[in-house]
């Protein structure tokens, strides 16, 4: 006969006196022991919690709750809210004790008791994921929920509210505090040269041994020791596949990787963690997003907002749903001074369209779009937005609940991080509604030979083994740039834009595109009269400087404007008002260069 259930307080004084590992795992199977016996007849599928790796059955007590609730959990309460109780049990004997600890902590209270107990902080108190597998920590997390959505549906057939869905939207919210406001304190020469020795890349020589001034930021930046390390440690210290593995270094590595996933979570303030999907970049969030969202809800006749700055990955992705579904892609124009024509834009929200997809800084122009009034517009139309924020994200804050964007996507190889990593952020109800974009492993709940299952958010879109270091080096890339503080960051870009749009304003023959500094980024583009892109590059790289020249990802804009190519110099914090008057000075080097080789003996005029 299995002894009585101790009580919650009594299982945490029990535990708190056990220091030994082996010791906990003897006395969770201990309290699986006093599991009250639960019936055969209630062993059934709709009874059995899914996302566990054994098998678990969990139901309503309906004669200790003091009410004609079912084993499947119908209920025909009375008015006055109930206590409940559950029965459950497992054919696994440590899961036995995890639930009876489940158990002891959500029996005899009220539903609103039930959905408002924060049950995660006491498995953490109990120091039971040290040595839990990542997969059993799933599974007792469909627990959690499997409890809570009959609370839930009891205390909405108590109240007449009607049947209540159980969906990953019963999880607990993480607090999302709005962003304050502060003053931004610039940062100074001396900081900007104690943080360029984080970058060891920035010392080196290049060519012929001239000094490295990397000006490519808009491309790829560069990488802190603080990630080179992050890396590294993952490597030699704790790596091994996350969510599966039932040894230490699996749970080690899945709490750093779930731990990244945080540290994007704060970084955007999304108001919940699984709202957060690692992708290998920006290009592969569009891709899902035009894929899963975009093959369930447009077809043909509907209309996909664009604009004409677009990146490719914000452009292709749209072109290829628009030839499987016969919709139509609208590019909105700019206005002379290379800002987007908001009003034109604006026009062309129409009764077909289904979504605005647009970038909140140009890569070409640096334009910085109204992002926030743009996706108020939108919505107003009932129109989606999808905001492409690789240019974005890593120079100033971005919150996803101010903006109230539908979906953000971003790239970590951008923003310090390593390449193969990115983001795509999505709020929690359109997430939930789209199919799974690629099938196998991790992304399933259950599968049988003719039908599948897919996995609760996030796991529902990150199916295979995920690029796991890469996103646990993410979130210290994320910590880096929090402790510099993303204001200041942006505001010391401003500058150096500004620094570099008044040192070319001045070299004959060059011409900056896009608007004035205080409508972009860091980012100043440019052509040379007489001289192609890639030859002014070239002239610029053997003086160490290191510009980007070509089309930019962004051909329609640039045929828009009548140009077969540009420059583009690019700055991040750790750029130097110093460097950007080197960089004007060998443009200028550039510009009597090109200038003797037209006027050479023989050079036709």
């Amino acid at each position: 006969m299995a002894s009585a259930l101790p009580r919650l307080d009594e299982i945490v004084e029990e535990f708190a006196e056990l220091t030994d590992g082996t010791e906990r795992l003897e006395y969770l199977i201990e309290l699986g022991d006093c599991l009250t016996a639960f019936p055969d007849s209630a062993r059934t599928e709709a009874n059995r919690v899914q996302g566990c790796q054994s098998n678990v059955w969990l139901i309503l007590d309906a004669a200790l709750s003091g009410s004609t609730a079912t084993a499947s959990g119908s209920s025909g309460l009375a008015a006055s809210e109930p206590r409940l109780k559950f029965l459950a049990d497992s054919d696994a004997p440590m899961v036995r004790g995890l639930v009876a600890i489940l158990l002891a902590a959500f029996s005899n209270r009220t539903p609103r008791e039930i959905l408002a107990f924060g049950v995660e902080p006491l498995f953490e108190r109990l120091k039971l994921r040290t040595f839990l597998s990542p997969m059993r920590s799933n599974g007792l997390h469909s627990m959690v929920l499997f409890v809570r959505g009959l609370a839930e549906r009891v205390e909405a057939a108590r109240i007449g509210a009607g049947p209540v869905a159980v969906t990953s939207a019963n999880r607990p919210n993480v607090s999302a505090e709005p962003v304050a406001t502060e003053r931004v304190v610039p940062l100074t020469d001396e900081e900007v040269s104690r943080l360029r020795d984080d970058f060891p890349i920035l010392a080196t020589t290049v060519g012929d041994g001239v000094p490295l001034i990397y000006l490519d930021n808009a491309a790829t930046t560069q990488r802190p020791r603080a990630v080179i390390d992050t890396i590294r440690e993952a490597y030699e210290c704790y790596f091994s596949n996350v969510h599966r593995g039932g040894h230490s270094l699996a749970a080690r590595t899945t709490e750093r990787y779930e731990g990244a996933r945080e540290s994007v979570r704060r970084l955007l303030n999304a108001a919940r963690k699984h709202e957060v999907i690692f992708t290998s970049g920006t290009t592969s969030a569009v891709n899902l997003v035009a894929q899963s969202w975009g093959l369930e809800n447009v077809g043909s006749g509907d209309e996909i907002l664009l604009t004409i700055m677009e990146h490719h990955s914000n452009i292709v992705p749209w072109q290829q749903l628009a030839a499987r579904t016969g919709c139509r892609l609208r590019f909105a124009p700019l206005s002379t001074d290379g800002r987007l024509d908001l009003d034109a834009w604006t026009g062309m929200l129409t009764e077909r369209t289904r979504l605005a997809a647009f970038t909140a800084v140009s890569n070409v122009l640096g334009t910085v779009n109204p992002i926030e009034e743009m996706t108020r517009r939108a919505h107003a139309a009932g129109v989606v937005v999808m905001v492409d924020a690789a240019q974005s994200v890593p120079h100033q804050r971005l919150d996803v609940q101010r903006l109230d964007a539908d979906f953000v996507a971003f790239s970590g190889h951008k923003m310090l991080g390593p390449a193969g990593i990115g983001v795509l952020y999505g709020k929690e109800a359109l997430l939930e509604s789209m199919p799974p974009f690629l099938g196998g492993g991790s992304m399933i709940r259950t599968v049988t030979t003719d039908r599948f299952e897919p996995a609760m958010l996030p796991a529902k879109f990150e199916a295979g083994t995920p690029p796991i270091v890469d996103a646990i080096a993410l979130g210290a890339a994320i910590e880096y740039l929090e402790r510099i503080g993303l204001e200041r960051i942006h505001h010391h870009e401003v500058r150096l834009c500004q620094a570099a749009h008044a040192a070319m304003a001045d070299i004959d023959g060059v011409e900056l595109l896009g608007p004035a500094p205080e409508h972009k980024g860091g980012i100043a583009t440019f052509t040379m009269r007489g001289a192609h892109a890639d030859e002014v590059a070239k002239v610029l790289d053997a003086q160490g400087i290191a510009v980007r020249a070509g089309h930019h990802c962004a051909m329609p804009l640039h045929d828009r404007l009548g140009l077969s190519a540009s420059c583009r110099a690019s700055f991040y914090f750790y750029n130097t008002v110093a460097e950007v008057e080197r960089f004007a000075e060998s443009l200028r080097t550039a510009r009597r260069l090109f200038d003797r080789a037209a006027t050479r003996p023989g050079k036709s005029t």
